[in-house]
């Protein structure tokens, strides 16, 4: 008879047990759900990871007069920011219903290529008019050459203002912002005035 007894609270135990667990188990899950959409239909939880599978969306009445979101990141660190955009390869980003110039929004790249490979929408030309006698070489050629403001840009370049009867020998840029030309002015009584115009880009 207390054998009976004894078994019959055994499995009492048992069963407790067991449904205990199981209560705990449903309680973790069910937590770790309600963590993981915790952003659909509830507010957003700060410091935990916040997934939705509906789009949430921010609207303004009338008296909103400036920004919607303003997201504020005081860390002293050098790789901090105020804002992530991460999404599968190949997708854009973010859209835009504005074709407004957004002020101080620097691109490293426009349609891939770098700022390097654009011209600048400012090209001016130096050397018109500044006709005048050439460097004599050891040769009897004279040479002259033009360069563009420090800092800008060659485009092109040569020889103008060339008397008929004198012949140009070579001319092609010196380097990144200068070009060189040289003539043989010898059968140009009284030698020969020339000049040499370069178009450059303002960088």
């Amino acid at each position: 008879m207390a054998r009976s007894v004894f078994l019959r609270a055994l499995r009492a135990v048992r069963s407790t047990a067991v449904m205990a667990g199981l209560a705990v188990t449903l309680a973790l899950v069910a937590g770790a759900a309600s963590a993981a959409f915790g952003a659909n239909g509830d507010a957003w939880r700060l410091g935990v990871r916040n997934a939705a599978t509906a789009i949430t969306s921010l609207g303004g009445g009338q008296g909103v007069n400036g920004p919607m979101l303003r997201l504020t990141n005081n860390n002293a660190g050098a790789d901090d920011t105020a804002l992530a955009l991460r999404v599968q390869a190949g997708e854009p980003p973010m859209r835009v219903s504005s074709g407004t110039r957004v002020d101080n929004l620097n691109a490293d790249q426009l349609d891939g290529r770098d700022s390097a490979a654009f011209l600048a929408s400012n090209v001016y030309m130096l050397g018109s008019g500044q006709e005048r006698q050439g460097n004599v070489l050891g040769d009897g050629s004279k040479v002259l050459s033009q360069s563009c403001l420090p800092g800008d840009r060659l485009l092109a370049g040569g020889p103008a203002s060339v008397n008929a009867n004198s012949d140009v020998l070579d001319s092609f840029p010196t380097s990144a912002a200068t070009w060189q030309a040289r003539i043989n002015d010898s059968a140009v009584s009284g030698g020969d005035s020339f000049t040499v115009v370069v178009l450059c880009a303002d960088m």
